[in-house]
């Protein structure tokens, strides 16, 4: 049973009242519509249609219409077809404000309902139209959240929500190629929780799953640029791709990495290296090449990562850019001094492997400037050394740099150069462990 709605100033009532006299109604009767409501005009039509929700609406007045009130009246329609009965002249304007169909004056009964019947196939079509789309709509969102969930059980591991192992290498491979074409190097750090099956033997898998998560989350917000990710590449081994980013970022990033763990504090009895969880780090540098595969990159820091476990775990080492693994200069043959290792406030923990990788780079303009014979921009180097391991509370460098002053001052190439050797080992070496002043201050007691 359908609905029409007519609008005619010839109309007297608003009832739902159908005279059989009436040219319209009794046409709109013939062409299927059951109910017929009446209004005298547009502006006491548009309450109607809310309420009423016809299936046609027929439009037959005599005074004048603006296309712009057609517009608006179509606009409220929503997809019901209007019907205008209008002068002939004005049907091209009344087609481009949106009307389905127009009938000339005088209208001719027979052509009134043939007009109406097609209205209203034309409303029956336009419904199921809009049933078949949101159904598809529907259906397009439910296979794109299975594909989604696919997709996650495919790419993601399932406890800590990173890459999985086969994703993350896929990752890389990527990055790889993106990095080869480019011309812009390219790091991987490989890091390993210490001690984590004793972790799961003390606290229980369910423990040792918790931390896992917690662990992962926190190195999570370690990684910054939108262009970095992590895997999860085995039990309790993971790895972050890094692109576009030298050794010297990446020595950053691992230790941004190592300190943002060991400062979440998560106790760990069995751990043999310190009483919390905490992570050792490898990392590597290479330019990508075409004749080289992603692995060496990944075998450069693994082997990076089981020098940083022999040495005592917490710690992150470093290996040279693959390519030039063959190249990497000889360390000084002066002994190395065993200094105590450095604790800082987690506050730190961005700024101070900044500082020794700006360190590093003053370390080798001082060993170029004795070269030179520039002893004056050594004793500089040495100033500016002795201002930032000050602020940075890194009371090593900045007794070296007063060495440094003192044997720059002196002209002392050898002096110079034992210094120089020392901070080099230094800056390479040194371990940095955050706690917040409340900790230190309860080991210290």
């Amino acid at each position: 049973m359908f609905q029409a709605l007519v609008i005619s100033d010839a109309v007297r009532s608003p009832e739902l009242i159908v005279p059989s006299h009436d040219l319209l109604t009794s046409a709109l009767i013939d062409a299927g519509c059951g109910h017929v409501s009446q209004a005298q005009s547009i502006h006491e039509a548009l309450p109607l249609l809310s309420r009423l929700q016809p299936d046609l609406v027929v439009l037959d007045t005599l005074e004048p219409q603006t296309f712009e009130g057609y517009r608006r009246l179509v606009a409220r329609l929503r997809g019901t077809p209007l019907l205008v009965i209008i002068a002939e002249e004005m049907m091209p304007g009344a087609f481009d404000a949106g009307v389905d169909d127009c009938l000339a004056r005088p209208v001719r009964r027979q052509e009134l309902v043939a007009r109406a019947r097609a209205a209203i196939r034309l409303r029956i079509e336009r419904v199921r139209r809009t049933r078949r789309d949101r159904k598809l709509s529907e259906e397009v969102r439910a296979l794109q959240k299975e594909k989604h969930d696919l997709e996650r059980i495919v790419c993601v591991d399932s406890l800590t929500g990173v890459a999985n192992r086969r994703h993350a290498l896929s990752l890389l491979d990527a990055e790889w190629k993106r990095s080869t074409r480019d011309g812009t190097p390219l790091s991987v750090v490989i890091l390993d929780i210490d001690h984590f099956h004793a972790f799961n033997e003390t606290y229980g898998h369910p423990g040792g799953d918790a931390c896992l998560r917690r662990v992962t989350a926190e190195m999570v917000m370690c990684l910054r640029r939108p262009s970095d990710y992590l895997g999860r590449y085995g039990g309790e081994e993971f790895i972050a791709v890094l692109a576009n980013t030298d050794a010297a970022g990446a020595k950053i990033v691992a230790e941004r990495l190592r300190a943002a763990v060991e400062a979440l504090s998560i106790p760990h009895a069995a751990s043999s290296c310190a009483g919390i969880v905490t992570i050792s780090v490898g990392f590597a540098t290479a330019q990508p090449k075409a004749d080289r595969p992603p692995e060496s990159l990944i075998k450069s820091a693994d082997s990076a990562l089981l020098r940083a476990k022999s040495s005592g775990r917490n710690q992150i080492c470093g290996d040279a850019p693959v390519e030039e693994a063959a190249e990497r200069p000889r360390r000084s043959s002066q002994p190395w001094r065993r200094f105590p290792p450095v604790v800082a406030d987690p506050w730190y923990a961005d700024r101070i492997p900044q500082f020794l990788a700006t360190t590093r780079t003053e370390v080798a303009a001082a060993r170029e400037s004795t070269s030179g014979g520039n002893f004056e921009r050594v004793r500089v180097v040495a100033r500016r050394l002795r201002s930032n391991a000050s602020e940075h509370a890194i009371e090593t460098i900045a007794e070296l740099a007063n060495l440094l002053d003192r044997a720059a001052r002196d002209e002392d190439r050898e002096s110079i150069g034992r210094v120089v050797d020392e901070l080099e080992q230094y800056v390479e070496h040194v371990q940095v462990t955050y706690r917040r002043p409340l900790e230190r201050k309860l080991q210290v007691g």
